[in-house]
C-alpha cells in the first residue's frame, strides 16, 4: 500500500515531524514501511531551460542538435525526441545529474558530436508514464529554475505491508486514524454532506434488486446527470499518481481517489448504457460472458457475482467493470455504485480469472458497509467539482443485512497483567476512543463497541494489543517476571522437543513443517475421532478454504504430504513432524505438542533386498519402539488399537495406565481411498510428547554385566484366535523375577492346529543375577509360565 504524505496530512497535522520519526511510529503501531521514496531525489541538477536553436543531426535521420539555454549558459545537447522545436521550455538534467541508481549524466559524443546533458521526458524524470518524447514545459516557465522547486515535487510517498487483518489500512485516512491516536491528534474528515441535488429523484430513475443477500449485503445508487468528461485537475492527477495509479480522466480519477481515501472500491456507469433503468446483483448464469475494460472475454462461473442490467451483465462485482457500460469521453450521465460483496466469492473470481484489482484487493479482506452513504456522497460532491453535472435527489439504498458492531469486555487487572506494567485507565480509554471505539466505564472494567470498519476486534486481548501498541512497546520497562524456585529438576520442554527431532531424524525420517490448518473436511476425510467435532476450532474468516480450522491431529497433513510426493514419483516417504494440534478448551484453545509420522510406498533396495520391499506394521513398529527407547519411556503397554482413521487388526494403541499415549498402524481403507492412496502401503504414528514427558524417567541407571549364565527355554501354546498375544507375553514377565526377556518368535496355523486356533511360540530367557540356575529352578518356572498360560487365556502347550 502506497500513502503520500502530502495526501496524509489532508486530514493530519504532520507538521514538524521527521520522516525518519514518522516511519518509526507506522512501525511501532503495527503498520510496516516496506520502503520511503523521497520525490524530487533524482531531480537534483536538472533545471527548466530553453531550446534556443535546433537542427538535425549530421549522421542521423531522427537525432537533432540543440542550443539549449540554462539560465547562466548556452549548451550543446543532442536529442533523439521528435516533439520538440526552438523556443520550447524544457528539462534539462546537466551533468552530473544522477536519473536513477544507475543512471548519471557525463559529458560524452554521441556519432561524433558533444553533448553536455540531457532533455529528459515524463518517465525518464519519475513525474509521469509518457516517454513519447521529452516533457514540454509552459510557455511562461522561467529559466534557469530547479525543476524540482517549480514543479513543487516535494512530497514523500511510503510503501508499507497491510496485514490481511487491517483492511481499514488501506487507505490514506485509515492510516490518519493510526497516527491521530499514537499522536493524539485530531483527524479531519471531508464532507459528505451533499452540496446541492435537483429536484428529480434518483429512485425514480433507477430499480436495484439484490438477488442473495449472501452475495452483497448492501448496494448504494446514485445519479448524476449532464457531467463533462474530460483531463483530471492537476491537484486529482496529482493525487493519483502520486500512488502510482494512471491517470485517465476526470469521472475515473475521482473514483480511484475516494477508494484510496476512504478504502471503499465503487464504480460509475455510463448511466445512459445500463438498459431499462434497473441494476441485479446476482450469480453469474452458465456460459454467460463479459468483456471487462481491459478488453478481454472473460467467461463466467455460476459463483461470480454480476451486476447486470434488464439486458446484460455490466460488470464482474468486486473485480472490475464491462466494456459496455465503461466511461467515456460521450458520456453525459453516470451511475454511481457503492456496495458490498461476498469476500469469498471475490477471491474465488479473482484467482480463477488472474484478475486481481485494486477493488478485488479490498473486497477480499472486508469492506465497512455501513459507511457507504458517506462514500458515495463523497464520490459524488467529488465528481460535481471536477466534472460539474446535477446530482439527483436521494440516493437508492438497499440493505437487507445491516452490520452488528462487536462487543467486548476489558478488565483492567488482566490488562495489566498482560502488559506487565500499570497504565492509567485515563491513558487506556483515552487510547481506545481515539481509535474510534465506543468505551463505557464499568469502574474495574470497560465496555467496548467496535468501530464499524474494524472487524478485527473481537475480545478483550485484541484490545490488548491496540492500548499496548499505542502506549508503546518503549514505554514498558523490561523487568524480569517473579519466578518460584522449584527445587524438583523439570525438564526444559524445547530441549525434548529438539530431542524428539534428532531421534526421528537417526531413525531415517525426514522432517516436514506444515501449517497449522486444514481444510473443514479434513477430520472427516481421514475418519478422526478422538476430538468431537463440536470441539473442532474453525476460523470465521479463512485466508482459504484449505487454511479453515485448527488441526487437532497432524495425521491428514502427512497424508497430504504423502500424496504430493507420489505424484511427483517419490516412492520412499519417510516423513515425522512436531508440532502442536488445537482444540477448544474451557476458556482458550487447548494445544497439545505430538510427534507423528508416516511411511509409505517402498523402502529402498539394499543388499539383502535385491528389490524394493512395501513397508508393512513390523517397520512402523521399530520406529516407534526406537524412538520410545532414546526417549527412555519405557512403563508403557500396547494394545490392540479402536482408532477409526486406522486399519483394524493391523494397528495398535500405546497406554500408560488408563492414559492414551498415541496409536500407530496402517491407514484405514476408507482413508487411503479418500487420498487416492488406495494401492498404496501407508503407516503411520501419532503420539503426544506432552503425556510421554510425564512418564521418561529422569535417571539413567546403569548396572555391571551379569556374569551368570543365561537359561533359553521355548514354548508353543495353542490358543484361541482372538487371544492378544501382547497379553500372553506381559502375563509370563510376571510369573518369575527370574525372567529377564520374553519375545514371540512364531505364530503358526494349519496342519495339526485346529480352526478358530492359533500356535503361538515364545522364547523365555532366565536367569539369576547371584548364581548359576539349577535344573530344580528351570523346571519350577517353566511349570509356572505353563500353569498361567493355561488359567488366564485357556492356552495349552503345544505338543
Amino acid at each position: 500500500m502506497l500513502i503520500s504524505l502530502n495526501w496524509l496530512k489532508q486530514y493530519i497535522d504532520l507538521d514538524g515531524i521527521e520522516i525518519s520519526e514518522l516511519e518509526n511510529a507506522l512501525t511501532m503501531i503495527g503498520q510496516e514501511v516496506e520502503k520511503i521514496d523521497v520525490k524530487g531525489e533524482n531531480l537534483e541538477k536538472v533545471v527548466t531551460a530553453k531550446i534556443v536553436e535546433k537542427e538535425m543531426h549530421p549522421d542521423s535521420d531522427h537525432l537533432t542538435i540543440c542550443k539549449v539555454d540554462n539560465g547562466k549558459e548556452v549548451l550543446q545537447i543532442v536529442c533523439g525526441a521528435p516533439n520538440h522545436k526552438a523556443g520550447d521550455k524544457v528539462a534539462l538534467a546537466q551533468i552530473g545529474a544522477r536519473l536513477a541508481e544507475d543512471f548519471v549524466i557525463k559529458k560524452g559524443k554521441i556519432r561524433g558530436v558533444e553533448s553536455s546533458g540531457m532533455l529528459c521526458s515524463e518517465e525518464e524524470l519519475g513525474l509521469g508514464s509518457d516517454s513519447s518524447g521529452i516533457m514540454i514545459l509552459p510557455e511562461d516557465a522561467p529559466i534557469g529554475m530547479p525543476l524540482k522547486e517549480y514543479l513543487g515535487v516535494n512530497d514523500v510517498v511510503f510503501e508499507l505491508e497491510i496485514t490481511p487483518n487491517r483492511p481499514d489500512c488501506l487507505s490514506h485516512i485509515g492510516i490518519a486514524r493510526e497516527l491521530g491516536a499514537y499522536y493524539n491528534k485530531e483527524v479531519n474528515y471531508p464532507s459528505t454532506e451533499i452540496n446541492g441535488e435537483t429536484g428529480e429523484k434518483t429512485e425514480d430513475n433507477i430499480k436495484v434488486e439484490i438477488e442473495n443477500s449472501d452475495l452483497s449485503k448492501r448496494y448504494v445508487a446514485r445519479i448524476i446527470r449532464n457531467v463533462t468528461v474530460k483531463e483530471s485537475p492537476a491537484w486529482l492527477k496529482e493525487k493519483v499518481e502520486s500512488i502510482g495509479i494512471r491517470s485517465i480522466n476526470n469521472i475515473v480519477d475521482a473514483s480511484n481517489f475516494v477508494m484510496m481515501e476512504m478504502n471503499q472500491p465503487n464504480h460509475a456507469f455510463d448511466f445512459d448504457k445500463i438498459a431499462a433503468g434497473k441494476i441485479s446483483v446476482r450469480s453469474a448464469r452458465e456460459n454467460e460472458k463479459l468483456v471487462t475494460l481491459d478488453e478481454e472475454e472473460r467467461d463466467l462461473a455460476t459463483d461470480d457475482i454480476v451486476i447486470s442490467d434488464a439486458e446484460k451483465v455490466v460488470a464482474l462485482g468486486g473485480v472490475m467493470g464491462g466494456q459496455n457500460s465503461q466511461i467515456t469521453e460521450n458520456t453525459k450521465n453516470i451511475l454511481l455504485e457503492v456496495a458490498h460483496f461476498n469476500p469469498i466469492n471475490i477471491r474465488r473470481t479473482s484467482r480463477r480469472l488472474a484478475l486481481i484489482s485494486d477493488s478485488s484487493y479490498r473486497f477480499e479482506r472486508r469492506v465497512d458497509r455501513s459507511n457507504a452513504i458517506n462514500v458515495i456522497n463523497r464520490l459524488a460532491n467529488l465528481i460535481q467539482e471536477v466534472a460539474g453535472g446535477e446530482i439527483l435527489a436521494g440516493a437508492v439504498d438497499i440493505y437487507p443485512e445491516p452490520y452488528a458492531r462487536r462487543v467486548a469486555t476489558l478488565s483492567f487487572e488482566k490488562l495489566h497483567r498482560f502488559v506487565g506494567k500499570v497504565i492509567p485507565k485515563e491513558e487506556v480509554i483515552r487510547i481506545l476512543t481515539k481509535l474510534e471505539v465506543e468505551v463505557k466505564d464499568n469502574g474495574d472494567s470497560l465496555t467496548l463497541t467496535a468501530p464499524t470498519y474494524r472487524d478485527d476486534l473481537e475480545n478483550e486481548q485484541d484490545y490488548f494489543e491496540e492500548v499496548i501498541r499505542m502506549y508503546g512497546f518503549d514505554n514498558i520497562e523490561n523487568i524480569l517476571p517473579r519466578l518460584d524456585i522449584n527445587p524438583k529438576a523439570t525438564m526444559d520442554t524445547t530441549k525434548l522437543y529438539d530431542k524428539v527431532k534428532v531421534i526421528a531424524s537417526q531413525a531415517g525420517l525426514k522432517e516436514v513443517i506444515n501449517y497449522s490448518f486444514v481444510p473443514r473436511d479434513a477430520i472427516d476425510k481421514i475418519k478422526f475421532t478422538k476430538v468431537p467435532k463440536e470441539n473442532l476450532i474453525d476460523l470465521p474468516r479463512p485466508i482459504t478454504e484449505d487454511f479453515a480450522t485448527l488441526r487437532p491431529t497432524l495425521i491428514y497433513s502427512l497424508l497430504k504430504n504423502a500424496k504430493d510426493n507420489m505424484n511427483k514419483n517419490v516412492s520412499n516417504i519417510r516423513f515425522f513432524e512436531v508440532s502442536r494440534t488445537f482444540e477448544k478448551g474451557e476458556e482458550l484453545a487447548s494445544e497439545e505438542t505430538k510427534l507423528a509420522f508416516i511411511l509409505a510406498g517402498e523402502n529402498d533396495k539394499t543388499l539383502w533386498n535385491a528389490k524394493p520391499v512395501p513397508y508393512d506394521f513390523y517397520d512402523l513398529k521399530g520406529i516407534v519402539q526406537e524412538i520410545f527407547t532414546k526417549l527412555g519411556f519405557k512403563n508403557y503397554q500396547i494394545k490392540r488399537s479402536a482408532a477409526t482413521e486406522l486399519h483394524p487388526g493391523r494397528s495398535a494403541d500405546v497406554f500408560v495406565g488408563r492414559e492414551l499415549i498415541g496409536s500407530f498402524g496402517e491407514i484405514h481403507p476408507d482413508v487411503l481411498e479418500n487420498f487416492d492412496l488406495n494401492k498404496k502401503a501407508v503407516l503411520v504414528a501419532e503420539f503426544s510428547i506432552d503425556l510421554i514427558k510425564k512418564y521418561i524417567g529422569r535417571k539413567t541407571v546403569y548396572e555391571p554385566l551379569v556374569k551368570f549364565p543365561a537359561v533359553p527355554r521355548d514354548f508353543a501354546f495353542v490358543v484361541k484366535e482372538d487371544v492378544l498375544v501382547g497379553d500372553i507375553l506381559k502375563a509370563i514377565e510376571k510369573v518369575d523375577k527370574k525372567i529377564e526377556k520374553v519375545e514371540l518368535f512364531d505364530i503358526y496355523r494349519g496342519v495339526g492346529v485346529l480352526p478358530g486356533m492359533k500356535s503361538v511360540a515364545i522364547s523365555v530367557i532366565l536367569r539369576d543375577k547371584n548364581k548359576t540356575l539349577e535344573e530344580k529352578e528351570i523346571v519350577e518356572i517353566s511349570n509356572k509360565i505353563v500353569n498361567k498360560v493355561k488359567k488366564d487365556f485357556d492356552g495349552i502347550l503345544r505338543q
